[in-house]
């Protein structure tokens, strides 16, 4: 599994000639952008689509929408209007996961209990497993995913438990 933070190896030009090396052994790729930060969800078209595709053809991406408690945080707000601009909503996020062709879209907030950046790796690595969540036992968050996963407008998190590979998942490659 690769996953891939806009902020970390989009800059460095060093990072274009190293990042392909994790990619062949990948089983999942999670392309991570920041919701309150639109220009991110930019590069997931411009840049990273091309570069799975070039790199790991058959490796199904899984699209990440990070920071979704900042989406209502009213200076984060303040900020992006101040530039014309909103936060990226949910329906832009599921939209951008149809258009590069990823098997699903899923947000996060490592600040709140809705869809942890755990229950993010748990999706990626039963989608890598070929399982369901009706298939696994977790003990921790499941009753927060239970209250979470049912708010409207949100899949569940067991319809975003695709089939990915039948392969077991190999390594995991945080770039």
């Amino acid at each position: 599994m690769t996953v891939l933070k806009e902020k970390s190896s989009a800059r460095s030009p060093y990072y274009d000639n190293v990042r392909p090396l994790s990619y062949p052994d990948s089983d999942a790729v999670l392309i991570c952008f920041d919701i309150s930060r639109p220009e991110t969800l930019d590069s997931v078209l411009k840049k990273w689509k091309g570069e799975i595709q070039e790199f790991c053809p058959n490796t199904k991406m899984l699209l990440v929408g990070c920071k979704s408690d900042l989406r209502t945080d009213v200076s984060t707000l303040v900020e992006l209007s101040n530039h014309r601009q909103t936060p990226v909503s949910y329906d832009q996020g599921a939209n951008m996961a149809k258009q590069i062709g990823a098997a699903t879209y899923i947000e996060c907030s490592a600040l709140q209990s809705e869809n942890s950046v755990r229950d993010i790796f748990h999706v990626a690595t039963l989608a890598c497993v070929n399982k369901t969540n009706k298939n696994v036992k977790r003990n921790k968050s499941q009753r927060a995913t239970k209250r979470i996963s049912h708010m409207p407008g949100r899949p569940e998190l067991s319809t975003v438990a695709t089939d990915l590979r039948k392969d077991k998942a190999k390594s995991c490659t945080v770039m």
